[in-house]
């Protein structure tokens, strides 16, 4: 079964995210994911994000999760989404040990596998400028929620 769906963006476009706050845990090569997920543990949802999230969800629309963070971390992701109240259906993340991809690489993977299970995207909410760039690339509409050139 085919299942129209928005994807939808965590650390910039739910969480609230200063790129200077965290760049030498996660914007460089490197990723130093603790300290980055202790910092976001308590991050606040970004309210009129959320409020179009729950919006498009009682509307009928199927919300799908897509991250740059690490599937190694989908507890701490997952739990930070039910303390806010997101609603979602799935939710995909980085696989392990592809530090070294760019995010818009990651989420172009990402997308194959939304599709391989069954969903249809329509729309996409994000906020990296590289990463909305791509999304429109492959032919979605994009929602850039914040400025995002880091």
């Amino acid at each position: 079964m085919i299942h129209e769906a928005v994807i939808v963006d965590v650390d910039g476009t739910l969480a609230e995210f200063n790129p200077s706050e965290v760049h030498q845990w996660v914007l460089g090569v490197e990723k130093d994911w603790d300290p980055f997920f202790e910092h976001m543990r308590n991050a606040p949802a970004i309210t009129n994000v959320l409020k179009l999230v729950k919006l498009l969800k009682a509307q009928g629309q199927h919300i799908v999760i897509c991250s740059g963070r690490p599937d190694s971390h989908r507890e701490a992701t997952v739990e930070w989404l039910k303390q806010q109240d997101v609603p979602f259906d799935a939710v995909y993340l980085r696989p392990n040990n592809t530090d070294h991809l760019a995010d818009e690489v990651v989420k172009d993977q990402l997308l194959k596998a939304m599709h391989n299970d069954g969903y249809q995207p329509w729309l996409v909410l994000d906020d990296r400028t590289a990463v909305v760039d791509h999304w429109r690339a492959m032919g979605l509409t994009c929602l850039q929620c914040a400025p995002g050139d880091f």
